[in-house]
Order: C-alpha cells, then structure tokens, then sequence
C-alpha cells in the first residue's frame, strides 16, 4: 500500500489522497487521519488525542505517526531542543520554518515565535499552525546583508537554497534579509532560541545575525551536507564563527549534523 501511495500520490486529487492515505493507517494500526484543508494542496492531519497541524507537501504525514505530538517532539529532538532547560516568555526564531512544526513546539513551551519562510505554500501552512491563518510568517530569506537574490526551489524535499543546488525548478526572486536589519533586538524575559537551517547558507545568516546573538541564549544550526551543488558541510564554519563569538558547543545529533551552541555568559 506504501508502495503503490508514493507512486499514485502525485496524479491523485487530495481528498482521493487522503481517503487512501487513511485505508493504509487504519489497516497499520496508525492513529492519524489526513483531512483535505484547501485547493492549494494543504491538508491536516488529526490525531487520536485531538490534535491538529497542518502539512502541504504529501509523503511528510508520516512522521506522525505517533500521533501530532509525537511528531513534533521528535523534529524537535533532532534540534537539540528537548533537553533545554526552558524558561517561558523568550522568543524562538525559526529560519527556514517550513512548515512552521518548531513553532508548535515552542510556543507549548510559553515562547513567541518569529517565523522566516520564503516558499509561498508552506508560509501559508506555518500561517495556520502558529497564527490562526493570519499571514504573519515572514516571507523572506535570510542572508548576511539586505537585497533580492534568487531563490533556487526544491520544496518537495524542503531543499530550497539561495545557493544554487542541482534538482533545483521554477527559481524566483526574493527579499532576503540579514537578521539584525529586520529584526534589531530579539527581547524577552525567558529563553531565547535561534534556530537556522538555511540549506547550505548558515555562514551567511550567522554573519547577517551576528549584531544580535547575544540576545539568544542558544543558537541550534542545521550544518549538514547541503551546501551548494558539492553538497558541502557547514558545520566546522558554524562551530569556528559561534565558538568565536561567545558560543560554546553543548549537543550534536551526529545523524542530521545538527549543533546546538549555547551562549557563555547565560544558558547553562
């Protein structure tokens, strides 16, 4: 059944998607139900336990199948973020969002959440996870300074780049935007998080970043092998600029590359 979905899953209507979607997890045993929510593709999928979140590119349901809350711890450990001390009323800023699921995590625990989505589809879905469907994901890159750039698209795989990759279709012109420029002093009286995955582009956002990080108490980065069509690593750039600027080393999850720094003179 599997099988047979990912090779249907593109020609199918949504709803007849969804319908078949939901034979496959009730014969597995799944908990999770796929709901059409708008002509643009955008579905959501409800959980035994009541919970909702919204998706919009097909195949991605799976991660939930230990239900919404499942799903979202598990993106969130692959962040370094479980295991945070979290103190309510910071913020957490989320380059590359997606879909916004870090936003869902959290504002669960008592953070605002700022939100940078550049693809049009899935600032729309963050828009119904986190704000009610209000359009106040930001739909902008971020990059070391303030100007338009082409963005090279590969959203099915949530692989688009300001660096050209190859796989890449349909590239457009967007705002990018340093961090420090569109949002000057990140403020609160809890934890601040800064999470960054940019696709190969994290040297470039820590740099337009670099103004404000000490607002953040820590910083978690994404520093795979995504980097540009030699599918370059950034995590030894990531460590050498953090560790420079304050930033010390507490936790990789070495089967995403992902590193989380927190800041010297404040988290623990």
């Amino acid at each position: 059944m599997t099988d047979l979905l990912s090779s249907m899953s593109g020609a199918l209507p949504l709803g007849a998607y969804c319908g078949l979607v939901n034979l496959s997890r009730a014969l597995r045993g799944h908990g999770y139900r796929l709901h059409p929510a708008g002509e643009d593709g955008i579905y959501r999928i409800t959980d035994a336990d009541g919970a909702v979140i919204h998706l919009c590119r097909r195949g991605r349901h799976r991660r939930y199948k230990r239900g919404v809350a499942g799903g979202v711890a598990s993106l969130a450990g692959r962040y370094n973020l479980t295991g945070l001390a979290i103190r309510p009323g910071g913020v957490f800023v989320d380059c590359g969002a997606n879909v916004g699921e870090l936003g869902v995590w959290a504002r669960a625990q008592g953070m605002a959440y700022v939100a940078y989505e550049p693809e049009e589809l899935e600032a729309r879905t963050c828009d119904l996870n986190n704000f009610d469907g209000r359009p106040e994901t930001r739909r902008k890159a971020l990059w070391h300074e303030t100007k338009e750039l082409t963005f090279y698209r590969k959203p099915e795989t949530a692989d688009s780049s300001l660096i050209e990759i190859d796989g890449s279709h349909a590239p457009v012109t967007v705002q990018a935007v340093a961090l420090a420029d569109d949002l000057p002093r990140p403020a609160g009286d809890g934890t601040s998080i800064f999470k960054l995955e940019a696709e190969g582009a994290e040297p470039e956002v820590l740099t337009g970043a670099e103004p404000v990080l000490d607002a953040f108490d820590y910083v978690t980065v994404d520093a795979g092998f995504e980097r540009g069509r030699a599918k370059e690593a950034t995590f030894v750039p990531v460590v050498d600029f953090l560790t420079a600027r304050g930033f010390r080393l507490v936790a990789v999850n070495f089967d995403f590359l992902t590193a989380t720094f927190a800041r010297r003179d404040g988290a623990a």
